[in-house]
């Protein structure tokens, strides 16, 4: 059902212009237990009110079809709705592996021209996925943090997250 579990503003509407150069990094940290044994499928990412862009996480039950992470977009709500997946490729993951990431970070580059984010785990070494978003964020509109579970099913195991916001020369 895509329902909102979380929604925190970051810049007021009004506060930048339309043309504004953003980068925005949100790490997130886990209760692993959740992912390892539990269907904990969430989204991640950045609003302006109508346009939402980020990446999906997925428990380890999800590996064999699906990567830790990859890009999602879709227009902001109550529920998230028009969802676009970006780069779900499958994960190849080892028989015996049992890991499943303890933070994740994503990193959202905002522009005029288009948006583009990127993923990083530890994956045995480091896992890293990017994206290339279709749809366009206002940020005059305003800019808030959202987070989505995927079905009323999921369960959710974050311990924190923390996001930085930098207006970027040029």
């Amino acid at each position: 059902m895509d329902e909102a579990l979380l929604k925190v503003p970051l810049v007021a509407a009004g506060v930048l212009e339309d043309g504004t150069t953003l980068t925005i990094e949100i790490a997130v940290a886990n209760d692993v237990t959740i992912g390892q044994t539990k269907d904990s499928d969430i989204r991640y990412g950045v609003s302006d009110g109508t346009n939402f862009i980020g990446f999906e996480t997925v428990d380890k039950f999800n590996y064999g079809s699906s990567s830790p992470c990859f890009g999602a977009e879709g227009k902001s709500g109550e529920i998230l709705t028009e969802i676009q997946r970006l780069g779900r490729e499958g994960f190849i993951t080892l028989p015996n592996e049992k890991f499943y990431p303890d933070q994740f970070v994503f990193t959202l580059k905002v522009t005029w021209m288009g948006s583009s984010g990127s993923c990083l785990t530890a994956h045995d070494g480091g896992f890293f996925t990017t994206a290339e978003y279709m749809s366009h964020l206002l940020p005059s509109h305003g800019l808030s943090l959202e987070v989505y579970k995927t079905h009323a099913r999921e369960c959710v195991g974050i311990k924190d997250i923390s996001i930085t916001v930098k207006v970027n020369d040029g």
